[in-house]
């Protein structure tokens, strides 16, 4: 019995004798693990109730139970004016008000699928030379031999008779480099390429210091009949493609030659390092594409995308990319991560979906592409596919700022919460109210508790519990009219009376006037272009709803 009356007591809510702002002492039970909608007349309480009460509360209390330490660092809500509330869970509050205006603030960032590209880019992302455009590729030291063998046993291989290995110290600078020949003839090196040219390093050489050059320090040359069945030949150019690179810091100069010519000539790196004209990129983690990081933001506007804090005029440097240039020349699938995250959440759906990748680059992807399709997926369910990634988070209406955050919880598949929403269908067209009735439902099955405070009549339909509050605004409100399970309260006339009640039964309702006042003329636009407004003119009549 004892039991019973505990596990009675858990599926609910219960507020007792709340008086937070105009709530006259109300007290009202709900349903847990339920979609609940608070209704009535603006100004009626509803989100005194809602917010300032049930959430407040539970957000209260949630922080009440983490150590002293935890709680220094967050904002501690005082108790609201309540007798009691039990059957609360922890708390998360999904309103129009709380959407950052931080310039450095974006969607793709408060969605988290900023961070999940800058980790894709980071690791599949192919960089090219900001010189030449050449792709530049890093290769291991057994990559870089593998590569080698492979035209040892290829047409290189039939036609040359040796493998000469260099290592590339001078690419295209000026200078004598009388001090750089002196130290390698002290290492023990005797032969260097001199503008394609081979020299004895003990012999004089003089090169003119306006001119620009090419050195390569010869570390060794193999005979290529030392590869045929001999394991020894693979190991001692391995032992030289190790020490070309170390000589150099990541290049290596590979020439398969017979006794008078250069039959193939090519330059190898382990690092990003351009082989035409050594251009390197810094290491490319993620962090190189964090406009919010010194190491990746343009070092003009300090990743702002504007000349000053706040601005609107584009910076020279990125033209409002807010990356260095190292960042925007990375690509995947021919597409950097600026131009990525300039496309609409359906662009980006669509390019993820049909991503052309290797199979190799596949297989380190899959799991980063899944959470990003993930994050895209739940933002089309909410109705916000015409948004792109790039756009601010000041500039977003209420009513979005509200579903992007309901669309990160639907991502954390949080269990056993309780979410307070307020009004989330403003701004939304009558066809996406059902994409987004169809989130916050997968949100109360998979185990949560939703109260939306709410006067959208499918969002209303689509609830379990109805909480009318009224009957007026401010002083001629604050107490519960009505509440109980919504069919119930339909269906039963007799029982439940309220004018919110009536509206939805059709007993009431507000005519189209027969008759409109006269044209006062019109307020005309042309060419607006601003976020996904593409070169609108209308004319808007004045004078009229």
């Amino acid at each position: 019995m004892a039991e019973n009356k505990k596990q009675k007591h858990l599926d609910k809510i219960t507020v007792r004798g709340a008086r937070t702002h105009n709530l006259k002492n109300i007290s009202v039970e709900m349903p847990r693990d339920k979609m609940i909608v608070f209704t009535g007349l603006s100004g009626s309480g509803k989100s005194s109730l809602a917010f300032d009460t049930i959430f407040a509360e539970g957000q209260r209390r949630y922080v009440e139970s983490l150590s002293a330490y935890a709680r220094q660092f967050l904002n501690q809500m005082q108790k609201p004016d309540v007798d009691e509330i039990t059957g609360l869970s922890p708390s998360i509050s999904i309103d129009q008000k709380s959407h950052s205006s931080n310039p450095r603030s974006t969607v793709a960032t408060i969605t988290e699928v900023y961070d999940y590209l800058r980790v894709l880019y980071a690791r599949i992302g192919k960089p090219h030379c900001l010189v030449c455009g050449t792709e530049i590729k890093r290769l291991g030291n057994e990559e870089i031999i593998n590569f080698i063998m492979d035209d040892v046993k290829g047409v290189a291989g039939k036609k040359a008779t040796s493998i000469r290995i260099f290592a590339p110290l001078v690419r295209g600078r000026k200078g004598e480099y009388y001090q750089l020949l002196y130290d390698l003839l002290g290492k023990g090196y005797l032969m260097v390429r001199l503008d394609g040219k081979m020299h004895n390093l003990r012999e004089k050489i003089e090169l003119s210091k306006t001119k620009k050059h090419e050195i390569d320090v010869l570390v060794d040359e193999i005979l290529l009949t030392d590869f045929k069945g001999k394991e020894k030949g693979r190991e001692r150019l391995g032992e030289a493609v190790e020490k070309a690179l170390d000589e150099s810091q990541s290049l290596v100069r590979i020439v398969f030659a017979d006794k008078k010519d250069d039959i193939k000539d090519f330059i190898m790196s382990n690092r990003f390092a351009c082989p035409n004209d050594g251009f390197s990129y810094p290491e490319i983690e993620p962090r190189l594409f964090s406009f919010n990081s010194p190491y990746g933001a343009c070092e003009l506007c300090n990743g702002l995308g504007t000349k000053h804090f706040f601005g609107k005029e584009n910076c020279p440097d990125c033209n409002g990319a807010r990356l260095r240039k190292e960042a925007l020349n990375v690509f995947v699938s021919g597409k950097n991560i600026v131009e990525l995250v300039n496309m609409s959440i359906q662009d980006a759906s669509d390019f993820f979906a049909s991503l052309k990748i290797s199979a190799r680059d596949k297989d380190i992807s899959v799991p980063v592409v899944k959470e990003i399709q993930n994050r895209l997926s739940f933002m089309l369910e909410v109705g916000l596919n015409y948004l792109t990634l790039s756009r601010r988070s000041g500039t977003l209406s209420g009513g979005e700022g509200q579903r992007i955050r309901l669309a990160s919880q639907l991502g954390s598949r949080l269990v056993g919460a309780l979410y307070v929403l307020d009004e989330p269908t403003i701004g939304l067209h009558q066809r996406d109210n059902d994409r987004l009735i169809k989130t916050l439902k997968e949100l109360r099955d998979i185990g949560n508790t939703i109260i939306v405070v709410e006067h959208d009549e499918d969002t209303i339909f689509a609830a379990d519990y109805m909480v009318d509050i009224g009957p007026g605004a401010g002083v001629h409100g604050g107490e519960i009219v009505v509440s109980g399970d919504l069919d119930e309260l339909i269906t039963n006339t007799k029982k439940y009376k309220s004018l919110t009640l009536d509206y939805l039964r059709g007993d009431v309702s507000v005519p189209i006037p027969k008759r409109r006042d006269t044209d006062k003329g019109h307020l005309r636009i042309r060419d607006g272009t601003i976020f996904n407004i593409k070169r609108m003119n209308a004319d808007i009549p004045l004078g009229k709803l």
